[in-house]
């Protein structure tokens, strides 16, 4: 697996609108890799916090931070500390649940973001780890429970394995040698004939690579969270 921090900039943070790179930053980046996973506007977002975050996230901004990373607002956005009443008034309902117990994934910035509509559901956790960044422990999709512990960007892709020619790792290893990229790690996670790949991926691959991967046949669906 690749090192949590991968230059400077990790360490520092971004340039943002907010009192901590953890619980603003890194809170922002949090709700904006599970929009990214949910892919649609969601009608309700259930927010637990846990430790440090469910402590102190009024104070420290963390709940205009993470709705606004749901909503596609960026860290220097002048609206950001308006998300709230940008949720409202997009007909989202929203709750924040302040966690009595322990976190789940051992992290003190630790948010499981619950993401819903009629006809879709996502639940990510992940942790603020310091400088805006973040790791995805945990994810919900399809009803697959899914133990991620990976740094963005990350690549999940759905297969139906219904195909004779579904690729399996050494598959997916291939495929990206072929652009000479190295992959981190690969984690495949099934139930019936849904499969859930996830590519551990140290930069973004290219969009010619996105575009080969969405044109193989057993690829159903292609999210990228970075």
């Amino acid at each position: 697996m690749a090192d949590t921090f991968r230059s400077i900039f990790d360490i520092i943070g971004p340039i943002m609108v907010g009192p901590s790179s953890s619980h603003t930053a890194g809170a922002l980046t949090l709700g904006k890799a599970a929009s990214q996973l949910f892919q649609l506007r969601a009608k309700k977002v259930t927010i637990h916090y846990y430790e440090s975050f469910a402590e102190t996230h009024l104070g420290h901004g963390t709940d205009f931070a993470i709705l606004g990373g749901i909503l596609g607002l960026s860290t220097e956005d002048p609206m950001l500390p308006h998300s709230l009443k940008m949720a409202e008034s997009q007909y989202i309902d929203v709750q924040f649940i302040e966690e009595k117990g322990p976190s789940p994934v051992g992290h003190p910035n630790t948010a499981t973001m619950i993401l819903e509509r009629e006809d879709r559901r996502i639940s990510a956790t992940g942790c603020s780890i310091g400088g805006g960044s973040i790791q995805l422990n945990e994810v919900e999709l399809d009803q697959i429970n899914m133990t991620i512990d990976g740094y963005l960007p990350l690549y999940f892709i759905k297969q139906n394995n219904l195909h004779n020619d579904l690729y399996t790792m050494d598959d997916w290893y291939a495929f990206f040698d072929h652009y000479n990229y190295t992959l981190s790690d690969i984690r495949i996670f099934q139930e019936n004939e849904v499969e859930w790949v996830v590519l551990y991926m140290e930069t973004a691959p290219s969009s010619q690579m996105m575009t080969n991967i969405n044109d193989l046949v057993f690829v159903e669906e292609a999210i990228l969270i970075s």
